[in-house]
């Protein structure tokens, strides 16, 4: 194991433990409630280094009864050095707000960047990552007010196990969400525990499917969420030309 493979180690295990630390926190008065997440998504690969996608997705909430949004995506990520990625992401958002005085759907757009990191120890495949991301909502400009912004910084480490002669190898993550904007005071951090795996379909196609735990880190009333999760991803790549 060289230097660059102990440090991401380390780094997986640092959060994986603050992480189960948190959770031992539970709080009284807990908002729980369970959310359904839809995802189709195309990706193409140009070649080894660049990888472009397209993706819809479609969110229920309130115990997946109430139509919560839907966004297209654009994505794309570019591979260097031998182990890292950076990436970028543009979303435009219908948001169902079904709360308050004033309800109806609101248009918001979202961009984040990210370096990752996958390193491969024995069976065990290792990936981190740290995203930055900024959502805001999109109003006429005729309204003078202050738009609802959403900063972020994500820090996520995942573990996948390979298990010999087995399609569906099991997939572990842990994620920390830390707000940046001071204005939005109803901002907390939380975090979001995953598991699941990945089923090939064929050649070009793949189901993920997950589970996710999401919860604020706060002393009263957290929300905390119960995702199900179902991505249906089609690849193609490009042929590479005969000589």
């Amino acid at each position: 194991m060289n230097r660059t493979t102990k440090r991401s180690f380390v780094l997986t295990v640092l959060i994986l433990g603050n992480l189960s630390g948190i959770t031992q926190n539970m709080d009284a008065m807990v908002d729980n409630s369970a959310e359904s997440w839809s995802i189709a998504e195309l990706r193409y690969y140009p070649s080894k280094k660049f990888r472009f996608g397209i993706e819809q997705q479609l969110r229920f909430n309130d115990n997946i009864s109430t139509f919560d949004r839907t966004f297209t995506e654009l994505n794309g990520r570019f591979s260097f050095l031998k182990n890292f990625n950076f990436g970028l992401t543009y979303r435009y958002m219908f948001i169902n707000d079904h709360t308050g005085n004033t309800q109806g759907f609101e248009k918001h757009y979202r961009w984040d960047y990210y370096i990752s990191q996958k390193i491969k120890v024995s069976q065990f495949e290792i990936q981190n990552r740290i995203k930055y991301q900024n959502r805001k909502e999109i109003r006429d400009p005729s309204i003078r007010c202050i738009c609802e912004t959403r900063n972020y910084w994500r820090l996520k480490s995942g573990v996948k196990y390979k298990i010999k002669n087995w399609k569906y190898d099991p997939y572990f993550s842990s994620e920390i969400f830390l707000p940046t904007n001071k204005r939005e005071k109803q901002l907390n951090n939380r975090y979001r525990l995953a598991i699941g795996t990945d089923i090939k379909i064929s050649k070009r196609q793949k189901l993920r499917v997950r589970y996710m735990f999401e919860r604020e880190i706060k002393s009263w009333n957290p929300e905390a969420n119960s995702i199900f999760q179902i991505k249906y991803m089609y690849a193609i790549k490009k042929k590479k030309k005969k000589e």
